[in-house]
């Protein structure tokens, strides 16, 4: 095609009237497909998705934890695809809690409409935390990705 435009003039406009056909084509395939990828984080609010059973253990090396529990989807129509959670470590000591370690992990679990499933996550950290008195847990659901 290329040699045909150097050598047809005419064939030059075609071809640059065909070039910008197809690189508006891909230009509205990847806005549709950004366009859709923002959806899925607004389709299913954070508080219809629960965490439960929740239990912490040591992972396979001395920095990472293994995490199991169940999520819940209450949501009525849409499929969980991922949620994003958030783990953080307090050491608690008297009656104040100090954050040591805080860390994000995704989990991708498909989740139909009101059901639940079990997970199982390895978190890595950075560094080991120093636990003075005892070691307390907590999680967030910062995103959730449904179709």
């Amino acid at each position: 095609m290329i040699l045909v435009a150097a050598y047809l003039p005419k064939f030059r406009r075609v071809l640059g009237v065909i070039l910008m056909i197809l690189f508006g084509a891909i230009a509205f395939i990847i806005w549709q497909d950004t366009q859709e990828r923002e959806l899925e984080f607004q389709r299913i609010p954070i508080s219809q998705v629960q965490l439960s059973h929740m239990d912490v253990r040591p992972g396979l090396n001395s920095r990472s934890f293994v995490l199991t529990g169940r999520l819940e989807n209450t949501a009525q129509i849409f499929t969980i695809i991922s949620v994003t959670i958030q783990a953080t470590i307090e050491d608690c000591h008297a009656t104040e809690c100090e954050i040591v370690g805080q860390e994000t992990a995704e989990i991708s679990l498909e989740i139909p409409p009101k059901q639940a499933r079990d997970f199982s996550l390895t978190i890595p950290f950075p560094t080991i935390p120093k636990i003075i008195g005892e070691a307390t847990w907590r999680y967030a659901i910062l995103k959730v990705r449904a179709r």
